[in-house]
């Protein structure tokens, strides 16, 4: 009885490691390119970059959605 206990918390526990890691990397990935496009944008204020960014940020936040979508696989 308590084995399975065990397990159960250790799976919970996993897969919140799996989620906390799997968003570090997208977390920083934005930053990064916001951070860019401020500073593009404080440079050269007529510029037309906001599209190319939110194209940069949606190929980052595909890998934050993988990351949560992993979760669900795993058993």
């Amino acid at each position: 009885m308590i084995a399975v206990a065990d397990a159960v918390n250790t799976a919970i526990i996993a897969k919140g490691l799996m989620i906390g890691g799997g968003f570090i990397g997208p977390g920083i990935g934005m930053g990064i390119v916001g951070g860019s496009y401020i500073q593009a944008t404080g440079r050269n204020p007529e510029s037309k970059l906001l599209g190319q960014s939110l194209v940069f940020i949606a190929l980052i936040e595909l890998y934050a959605l993988l990351a949560f979508a992993s979760v669900f696989i795993v058993k």
